[in-house]
């Protein structure tokens, strides 16, 4: 199964990764000089269902809002953790379109996977630390044809 997205393996480079923790309120908090297991800690650590809950009170108002979640950053390529209830996330995955002159006029690929429980996480987060676009999309791919 192609998931259309640009799938470069593991490169020799060192990952720059950015990351970020989102609030309901589209305020972001920068995570300084992320690394993988200080990620999953935030993940969790941070008070999710508050976040939750004040998202939904937003929507109900008709406020604008953002999902709450981590924002995992490395170049173009961009893995949103956005925990759900039940210890559960949706994961968002988004790359620039690999043909670059799509890329330029904005088109871009992503890859969404909702309900996916914690027992995934390490393994995911450590992926896009590596820069392993082929294992990442490969995992997200298979999870997205799994039931709970």
């Amino acid at each position: 199964m192609s998931s259309g997205l640009d799938l470069g393996g593991v490169g020799a480079e060192k990952r720059c990764v950015e990351a970020w923790i989102q609030a309901h309120d589209c305020t972001l908090t920068a995570v300084p000089e992320p690394a993988p297991d200080q990620c999953l800690e935030l993940l969790q650590s941070q008070d999710w269902e508050s976040e939750l809950s004040s998202y939904e009170q937003a929507m109900e108002g008709g406020r604008d809002r953002c999902p709450p979640g981590l924002q995992l950053i490395d170049g173009d390529r961009i893995l949103q953790v956005m925990p759900v209830r039940a210890g559960r996330a949706h994961y968002s995955y988004s790359c620039d379109h690999p043909l670059r002159i799509l890329a330029f006029l904005g088109a871009s690929k992503t890859l969404n996977v909702w309900d996916v429980g914690t027992e995934y996480q390490a393994a995911l987060v450590q992926a896009h630390f590596d820069g392993d676009q082929r294992k990442l999309v490969s995992m997200l791919v298979q999870l997205s044809t799994e039931t709970p």
